[in-house]
């Protein structure tokens, strides 16, 4: 039996294979799709507003449609109340009551069971350099390996290539010598989401209000590590 746990970053499969928990950023997110039903005049890129600590990203992914978030470095005591659709778009709004007048109308007419609230999860960097990934037959990809802030926007991506790697090493070596392709699967792509985990992670704790300590610390590491802002996007893992 083969098993390839994609189950996210509350994984049973990682459970399983003993890989250490998944960490919270001091950072939560509201995400929302807003339809502009005569269209939207932005341009079809990723713009980021930030003010006070709190982040708003917005892509297009159409004529219409429209990707938000929402990322700030506290919350409200009891969270239960962010369960609620319209409690949600009502506080974002108060949260943002200064931003430019296209945020707000984003989120006052954004659909309300589109809107979510979560806390920002990741796996330490630290922990994918030893993680066991692979047992046997049972191996884990996507966010149940390497769950990561959005920060880089490239947590789907490097699934996408986790899937990629993964499926061309089975075909070329055959369900005969699954392990093989397994072993082979996470020897390849540990480098590459190690980097692509510590970037975020530095950015994320950049995002969340640090020490004077902390914040001198993760640009330290950002000038000295990726001087090359981009190289998280100039990656190719290959063809399937």
């Amino acid at each position: 039996m083969v098993v390839i746990g994609c189950d996210g970053d509350k994984s049973i499969v990682a459970d399983f294979l003993n890989l250490k928990r998944i960490k919270t950023f001091p950072l939560c997110e509201v995400r929302g799709l807003t339809n502009y039903p005569y269209g939207h005049s932005f341009a079809h890129e990723f713009t980021s507003f930030k003010k006070d600590n709190i982040l708003v990203g917005r892509i297009p992914i159409d004529n219409k449609l429209v990707y938000w978030f929402c990322t700030q470095p506290s919350i409200l005591k009891d969270e239960r109340i962010w369960k609620d659709p319209e409690v949600i778009q009502h506080n974002t709004l108060e949260l943002l009551s200064n931003y430019p007048q296209e945020i707000q109308e984003m989120i006052k007419t954004t659909k309300t069971k589109s809107l979510s609230f979560k806390r920002l999860r990741y796996r330490a960097p630290w922990d994918l350099i030893t993680g066991t990934f692979s047992r046997g037959t049972v191996i884990v990809a996507g966010d149940a390996k390497h769950a990561m802030g959005p920060f880089l926007g490239q947590g789907g991506s490097a699934a996408l290539e986790d899937a990629v790697v993964l499926a061309r090493n089975m075909a070329q070596l055959g369900l005969d010598h699954v392990e093989d392709a397994f072993n082979l699967y996470v020897r390849q792509r540990r480098i590459r989401v190690i980097r692509v985990s510590l970037q975020t992670y530095l950015i994320g704790m950049l995002s969340s209000n640090p020490s004077r300590l902390k914040k001198f610390i993760c640009i330290l590491l950002i000038i000295l590590l990726f001087r090359n802002q981009k190289s998280h996007m100039d990656y190719d893992c290959g063809a399937l």
